[in-house]
């Protein structure tokens, strides 16, 4: 019976912050409607400001003993430490996120050995070699080569999906001028690159920055692109903001969500922080 007085609580608190956040954004959907393509963004307002925290869970996966060779002949290998993810970037991603009233808690620091198959070989030439489309598209093909490499016992369990558990994997590379993917169709096990070339057009891979600068952004770093991708993981979508925002699509240079994002991104936070 305590239970299921707590779970009635749970869901009933749920149920009430949606139907609120739901009626803020029709709100501030019809106010908007009268101008034209304007998009409104949340910076530093007092509303924000008073937003209760949300704390979301996040497992991040250092990938190890993998050596990746650039068609460049730039061998990759893993450089990021647990250090470096619980000193630098974390801080930087819940700077980020604090706009929404949003802090990352880390779960946990996996230092974790790729898992060296039959087609562990061939995965490492796929990855190092694959390109974006005539329109800008990454390949999708290259996404089962990464899921591959994951340890299974370190993802996320049949009851844990959907959950307060969120995966960030940290390989040397995960394609040219790519950074880093959700994975929405490998239940958002979230891959980045530590390496990059989008910067230079697919040219000579380099370390990926930790952090930059917000207000003078140029190549972006694994902070913004990890709190870009568990955004996807929230909910968000490419191209729904002008410039300097943080969703926008694969030329976006900014930080920023609008309101609407903050609203949605909520929403999707506040139903998992009850697990």
């Amino acid at each position: 019976m305590i239970k299921n007085r707590v779970f009635r609580k749970k869901l009933s608190s749920i149920l009430a912050a949606t139907i609120f956040l739901v009626f803020l954004y029709n709100c501030s959907s019809s106010e908007s409607s009268n101008r034209d393509d304007e998009i409104e963004i949340i910076d530093d307002t007092e509303e924000v400001k008073t937003m209760d925290t949300i704390v979301l869970n996040i497992r991040v996966h250092i990938m190890k003993d993998i050596i990746m060779t650039h068609p460049t002949g730039q061998i990759m290998t893993s450089w990021v430490t647990p250090a470096n993810v619980t000193e630098i970037i974390v801080l930087e991603v819940n700077k980020i996120w604090e706009q929404a009233g949003i802090v990352w808690n880390i779960e946990s620091i996996i230092e974790e050995n790729v898992v060296k198959s039959d087609t562990y070989n061939e995965s490492l030439v796929f990855l190092a070699n694959t390109k974006r489309d005539s329109q800008g598209r990454s390949d999708p093909a290259r996404l089962p080569h990464l899921f591959s490499l994951m340890q299974p016992k370190y993802l996320s369990t049949e009851s844990q999906l959907g959950k307060n558990l969120f995966h960030i994997y940290l390989f040397p590379f995960i394609g040219n001028t790519s950074q880093g993917n959700a994975m929405s169709s490998y239940n958002y096990h979230s891959v980045l690159g530590t390496w990059t070339n989008k910067h230079n057009g697919g040219g000579v891979p380099e370390k990926t920055l930790l952090t930059e600068v917000q207000y003078s952004f140029n190549r972006g770093s694994l902070s913004r692109t990890i709190s870009h991708e568990i955004g996807h993981v929230l909910n968000l979508s490419h191209k729904e903001c002008a410039d300097s925002c943080l969703m926008g699509g694969t030329n976006s240079d900014g930080y920023l969500l609008t309101e609407g994002q903050i609203i949605t991104a909520r929403i999707e936070a506040l139903g998992r922080s009850f697990d």
